[in-house]
């Protein structure tokens, strides 16, 4: 017990400033001494007589600095001013040029605008007017050689053959009149401006302008009433594409879906626009397919440049109706010079069908020298040479619709591929 009693106790610590249990802390000794206050800090006093440099202090080394290092005038502040009002016209200039899209494919042509494209305009309606002309008297001239029945039937069949292709470009004039322009939006620009850090504010502006243009054209899309379901189903939309498109739509027009504009615009594009894209195509070779059967089988070369302008606008108005919206300025008049420039090439077709049917005459007749029909050969060798320069003259008309009606569908596509 002795032993134990003996050990040291952590309440034994005397050290000051040490709680321990059961008693306080020890009291500071205060001095015994007296008291002096600290003497004050005297600050040095500058010497007048010194000159300091620009720069230099009475402390030590003067700092480091360039000798042509000065401060900056105010000339020098405005001339950078200047500079930074520059590069940043020069950056929105760029941005403006990656925002904006040009579906009309002028590329470089661009700078001349307007003023290019109608003179193409202008010549190419000239060009298919003149040659039209110049075949519809040849096609008077000819009827009024024949007997009297003949003529009443040439003549009412020439007015109704000039009555449809007047309805067509009519109807084409008044959709275009009634639809708003497509604004087509460059997504991948607004990609790449969102990866400039000093205008990702102004890829943001745009891209929520974007989106809320897209929405309105959503809202005012035909797929509500009864009568745009007739008008779509005309147009090869069937029921089952409608309802997708609705469906689309309430999912596009739901903002709380989507986490950003990127996924926003993928989906339009994706669910939306590819539906129109699938029936633009189809519409297309619709009236490509016809054109080429009509022209194949056409009497003369009026025939054939008057059917390509029927089928053609006809072909343009259902793509404006299946996307809702027409072309720019530019646009619209790059499609009807290359409409009217069409018609005169299919006009054209019987120059050279001459010369195409001579060679699948000669080709044919010796493919059958070959296998031994020497009876009859020539024959049919004129006969296939007539059928298959028609339908080679008729392939090409086809063809030349199909490049305008994609041409069309680049131009009306609300998002840019």
């Amino acid at each position: 017990m002795a032993a134990a009693n003996n050990r040291p106790s952590w309440d034994d610590d005397d050290r000051i400033g040490v709680p321990t249990l059961g008693r306080t802390t020890a009291a500071t000794v205060a001095p015994t001494g007296p008291l002096t206050p600290p003497r004050p800090e005297v600050s040095p006093t500058p010497d007048p007589t010194i000159e300091l440099r620009e720069g230099e202090t009475e402390l030590g080394r003067p700092p480091q600095v360039p000798d042509a290092l000065t401060l900056l005038s105010d000339e020098d502040r405005a001339r950078l001013r200047q500079m930074d009002e520059e590069r940043a016209a020069k950056e929105l200039a760029e941005a403006e040029m990656l925002i904006a899209a040009d579906p009309s494919g002028l590329g470089w042509l661009g700078w001349f605008g307007t003023p290019f494209v109608l003179a193409m305009l202008v010549g190419s309606v000239g060009l298919a007017g003149f040659f039209i002309f110049n075949q519809v008297l040849s096609v008077l001239h000819t009827l009024a050689s024949q007997p009297p029945w003949v003529q009443y039937i040439g003549y009412a069949g020439l007015a109704l053959f000039g009555a449809c292709v007047l309805y067509s470009f009519v109807r084409f004039a008044y959709l275009y009149a009634t639809l708003r322009r497509n604004r087509q939006i460059q997504v991948k620009g607004l990609q790449e401006l969102s990866r400039r850090t000093r205008l990702r504010w102004l890829a943001f502006a745009k891209s929520a302008e974007a989106k809320a243009q897209l929405e309105e054209y959503l809202r005012a899309f035909p797929l509500d009433t009864e009568k745009d379901r007739k008008t779509l189903t005309k147009l090869g939309i069937a029921d089952d594409v409608q309802m997708r498109l609705r469906a689309a739509r309430e999912e596009l027009l739901d903002h709380a879906r989507f986490a950003s504009s990127d996924q926003w615009f993928a989906r339009f594009r994706d669910s939306f626009q590819a539906e129109l894209d699938t029936v633009a195509e189809a519409r297309v070779k619709y009236w490509a397919s016809r054109i080429w059967v009509v022209t194949a089988v056409a009497p003369n070369a009026m025939v054939d440049s008057g059917a390509t302008l029927f089928y053609t606008f006809s072909m343009l108005s259902d793509l404006c109706k299946v996307y809702s919206l027409r072309a720019g300025r530019a646009g619209t008049a790059v499609l009807l010079g290359r409409v009217f420039f069409n018609a005169y090439l299919a006009g054209q077709g019987a120059e050279w069908e001459k010369v195409v049917e001579d060679q699948y005459d000669q080709l044919f007749h010796e493919a059958m020298n070959v296998v031994g029909v020497g009876v009859g050969s020539n024959l049919a060798g004129k006969i296939l040479g007539k059928v298959g320069a028609r339908a080679t003259t008729g392939y090409l008309n086809r063809v030349l619709v199909i490049r305008l009606g994609r041409y069309a569908i680049r131009l009306l596509q609300p998002v840019a591929r």
